[in-house]
């Protein structure tokens, strides 16, 4: 598979997992093969502009198990992606979610480097998200 079949398969599982993880129907063998796709100095800016780091995200995620009902759910739609470098890749998607019957949507940009140790053999560098309409 190449770089940037890797990179948009790791959106779309990553997102399954939170749902998943959210709800509290994933493991904590989910959690750990999931928090190896996030690199050490990888960079989030939320939609309100506020900007965390990986330790920050896996706190995030980890803290997050069960939040959610069971109802909850997350599409990725619009994924498009080009290779920007050798082992890099840049992809944009949409994400809607529904929370408790609320729908809200954001606009992502997403860096990935290669790194055959990630669960699709990619690592997040950076991203940005925007809200949108939903």
């Amino acid at each position: 598979m190449d770089l940037i079949a890797r990179a948009q398969a790791e959106v779309v599982n990553r997102h399954h997992f939170f749902v998943e993880w959210f709800t509290g129907r994933g493991s904590e063998a989910d959690l750990a093969f999931s928090l190896r796709a996030f690199a050490p100095d990888m960079v989030m800016i939320e939609p309100d502009a506020n900007t965390i780091g990986t330790d920050e995200i896996a706190a995030m995620i980890t803290n997050a198990r069960g939040k959610r009902a069971a109802d909850f759910e997350i599409r990725v739609e619009m994924i498009a992606a080009r290779q920007i470098g050798d082992d890099v890749a840049l992809v944009i998607y949409d994400e809607h979610q529904v929370i408790e019957g609320q729908k809200s949507a954001r606009r992502s940009s997403a860096v990935f480097t290669a790194d055959p140790d990630a669960p699709e053999g990619v690592v997040w560098r950076q991203l940005q998200e925007t809200w949108i309409s939903t």
